[in-house]
């Protein structure tokens, strides 16, 4: 079994028990392949801490985050515990190694007025009516619910019950969460559905809420990428500012600043971790800040 072979074992089995996200597991495919490039027929009981080590100062030189190593470090312990289990190597050459500490990055987010345009905007930013119907359910759902992109692509018909405010996700992980739906999003998905059957081509698509004739029956990430980037165009605020992930903080931190207990925005979320969604309290300083200034009692004493 060459390091390849081991390669496609190892994945087989963290999708089987680990039920990592489709981006984790290509993160560590590409981290992988980079450590074991041009070693096809390479022993895997040579690989020393040494080697890693040179590997990931080189990474540093090259000015990689720190972040982005912390996941490689992450990669590489799964995979030589991997390798120690079905007894490939007799040492682990990661048992030593520490991920670097980084400070997590503020997200990006948009104002509601900047919300606002990219709805209106994907009303009539395409030439199809048709597509306008669809858009419009697309961005009322993203920013109405905060779902990832990859869960808002699949969505599957029968989660939709039209009796009901709430719909079931299969999240990240495969966790199932309740989501509430707005009035506005649920009125977009009530006309959508009016609709999407003329969207449905193959026999695959009939059981998503948005069909597309695609490898797997939906709407792919990128084509939501592609629409989301013409409807930003559309509302003039340039197609940089503007991703999925950004409209889901945007979610989050409206809110937050709007009173939302940060539990409960965990829950919306899917986040497992509370301290994953602590970041989104940045957005209150600003709030902290104007309420002191115009409240507090010396901030109304004239020094000069």
């Amino acid at each position: 079994m060459n390091i390849y072979n081991k390669l496609d074992y190892f994945f087989e089995s963290i999708i089987a028990e680990k039920n990592f996200s489709f981006n984790s597991i290509n993160a560590y495919k590409n981290d992988l392949i980079q450590l074991f490039k041009n070693k096809k027929n390479f022993d895997l009981r040579v690989i020393s801490e040494e080697y890693i080590i040179e590997n990931l100062n080189l990474l540093k030189k090259l000015n990689t985050s720190d972040r982005t190593i912390a996941r490689k470090i992450s990669c590489y312990k799964h995979f030589f515990k991997f390798a120690i289990e079905e007894k490939w190597i007799i040492k682990n050459p990661c048992i030593k190694l520490k991920s670097p500490k980084y400070l997590n990055k503020l997200p990006e987010t948009l104002s509601i007025k900047d919300i606002n345009l990219l709805l209106n905007s994907s009303k009539i930013a395409d030439s199809k009516i048709i597509n306008n119907i669809r858009n419009n359910t697309l961005l009322e759902l993203i920013y109405g619910t905060g779902l990832r992109v990859s869960e808002l692509v699949t969505i599957p018909l029968n989660a939709i019950n039209k009796n009901s405010e709430l719909f079931l996700i299969r999240g990240k992980g495969n966790k199932e969460r309740l989501v509430p739906i707005s009035r506005s999003a649920k009125k977009a998905i009530n006309k959508w559905l009016k609709h999407r059957n003329k969207m449905i081509i193959k026999e695959k698509s009939k059981k998503f809420l948005f069909p597309a004739n695609s490898k797997l029956g939906h709407l792919s990430r990128v084509q939501f990428f592609n629409i989301l980037k013409k409807i930003s165009n559309h509302a003039g605020l340039g197609s940089k500012k503007i991703s999925p992930h950004i409209i889901r903080h945007a979610f989050a931190t409206h809110l937050l600043s709007n009173g939302a207990d940060l539990r409960v925005i965990q829950s919306l979320l899917g986040h497992s971790d509370i301290a994953t969604t602590q970041i989104y309290t940045h957005v209150l300083d600003d709030k902290k800040k104007l309420l002191v200034l115009k409240n507090h009692p010396l901030a109304k004493i004239n020094l000069n």
